[in-house]
């Protein structure tokens, strides 16, 4: 890793013979004095590995070393430099060699071997590079990580507190978190991931794309609590706005965190930094069972705006007026309103209109598509689709797996990419269940089983699909995670049918047609 200013030298001495400390990466070692103008080369030198001239550095560097051959750090430096500049250079083998053969206790000398050997995928000569340097120095952080990061199964735990302790002493707090995130995620360690991450936001925020997209597999593993703490530390952290535009899910994710806790200065400061309208977060809101809240962001809306299509719906939902009444009876033009707004608005009237005449009205409100991934409006737009009051075409490719599950229409053409990982795993499920990614994603997402409805019905699908026994309670434990979630209340049926359970049978069916489903 470059460090700027990687020996700067702390002189406490005049004299050519007197002792030298100096500052290494932030550790303080003793050493030679340097001639001064040996120590102006590789002033030199450090400048220009700051600003990114590798070719500059060496050349300084070398022209240090040439000046004071004598100067472990110096080569150091040139073999750390050399690698990383270009790493079949065997220079830098003989660089290292040199400053091993004037100390070979000089600890950086063995981290900087070990990171040059790491980036030739030399693993075995790493490892042994990288214990040396952090049997000589327990502050190593490259060796440290790169330890860590190598251990086998028998070393998991170890390695797990290795890295645990870097985040609290490590001089590259970015550095630290970063390769305790990687750890964890490789070794599925949710609660591990989700605080390196939500750490790594906060000392890195330029890590967005990987902290955007570790948020969005929470979502789609079902770990949705996660994903939104994940996602509100991306939006409250950096210099610049989340775009909603770019990263869609993980604004919704964030804002989702707020509405939680109810924190409604949260809510807008959240939607604000990721440009995200207030209608939507008041729909969402709504669709959290939270209406005062939707209240208090739709309100001002309305207010400042009474146009405002999408914040009108939501106000009339949230203070119980005539919601059939809000809505348009014709409207061709103007802008439209979020998915959620949609669905929100739906659900709401679906308790006070026939399936035909929410359809009807539904369909006069102009409309953005559901955003992928969004589970709080896709499961709740599958359940109006179920009753007959949505068209099917409004659900994204998620929402259109379920919809198979439950008996309506064929899957979706076969595009993982479309799909986070609990419907992928329905989808298979359903049509492939011996497809050995079936069972991988069975293995990854067990975790959440008992208590995702989507996966608890993928696994209802596969273990019906195998031929699996199934006992008396299966049906029960399944339908009691949501007893009124369409998906789930068919996959109870099947599995209740498969179990020879009348009167499950006929719990499930029930569950079935609430609020007038049709199946």
């Amino acid at each position: 890793m470059k460090r700027a200013a990687a020996l700067a030298m702390l002189v406490t001495a005049c004299a050519s013979t007197a002792p030298v400390e100096r500052a290494y990466d932030g550790r303080v070692l003793q050493g030679r004095f340097v001639e001064p103008e040996a120590y102006a080369a590789f002033l030199r030198g450090a400048i220009a590995e700051a600003s990114g001239d590798g070719r500059g550095a060496i050349a300084a560097y070398q022209a240090a070393a040439d000046l004071d051959s004598g100067g472990v750090e110096i080569w150091t430096r040139l073999g750390a430099l050399r690698c990383s500049t270009d790493r079949g250079d065997r220079r830098a083998d003989d660089a290292f060699a040199r400053a091993l053969a004037l100390d070979g206790h000089f600890g950086p000398a063995w981290e900087a071997k070990a990171t040059c050997a790491a980036a030739r995928g030399d693993m075995a000569g790493a490892r042994a590079a990288a214990a040396l340097a952090s049997g000589l120095d327990a502050s190593a952080d490259d060796a440290n990580v790169l330890l860590a990061g190598s251990a086998g199964p028998e070393r998991d735990k170890a390695a797990r507190e290795v890295l645990v302790s870097l985040t609290q002493t490590s001089h590259e707090p970015a550095v630290a978190w970063d390769a305790l995130r990687l750890w964890a995620e490789s070794h599925r360690d949710v609660a591990l991931w989700v605080r390196a991450l939500r750490s790594l936001a906060r000392v890195d925020p330029t890590k967005m794309d990987v902290l955007v997209r570790a948020s969005e597999q929470l979502a789609g593993a079902g770990e949705i609590v996660e994903a939104r703490s994940v996602a509100a530390a991306v939006v409250d952290s950096g210099d610049l706005p989340l775009s909603e535009s770019r990263h869609p899910l993980v604004a919704r994710l964030a804002v989702d965190e707020a509405i939680g806790r109810r924190d409604v200065d949260a809510v807008r400061a959240r939607a604000s930094r990721a440009r995200l309208a207030l209608d939507e977060a008041a729909a969402r809101a709504l669709l959290a069972g939270k209406g005062e809240l939707a209240r208090q962001l739709a309100s001002p809306v309305v207010h400042a705006d009474p146009s405002a299509l999408g914040a009108r719906l939501v106000l009339a939902v949230a203070e119980g007026r005539d919601v059939l009444g809000a809505a348009p009876t014709v409207r061709r033009e103007g802008p439209l309103v979020s998915g959620a707004v949609l669905v929100a608005f739906g659900a709401a009237l679906s308790h006070a209109a026939s399936p035909q005449k929410l359809r009807d009205a539904l369909g006069c409100i102009p409309h953005d598509p559901i955003v992928d991934g969004d589970d709080r409006v896709i499961r709740a737009a599958v359940d109006l689709v179920a009753q007959g009051a949505l068209a099917a075409t409004a659900l994204p490719a998620d929402g259109a797996v379920e919809l198979a599950a439950m008996g309506f229409g064929a899957l979706p053409q076969r595009d993982e990419r479309a799909l986070d990982a609990r419907h992928a795993y329905l989808a298979l499920a359903l049509a492939h269940p011996s497809d050995p990614r079936a069972r991988e994603l069975g293995v990854r997402l067990a975790a959440v089983a008992a208590s995702d409805p989507v996966v608890a019905s993928a696994v209802a699908f596969m273990t019906l699909a195998n031929g699996g026994s199934v006992g008396r309670d299966a049906a029960h434990d399944l339908l009691a995670i949501d007893p009124a979630d369409p998906l789930v209340a068919a996959a109870a049926l099947r599995m209740a049918e498969k179990a020879g359970d009348a009167d499950m049978v006929r719990r499930a069916s029930g569950a079935m047609m609430v609020h007038g489903r049709v199946f």
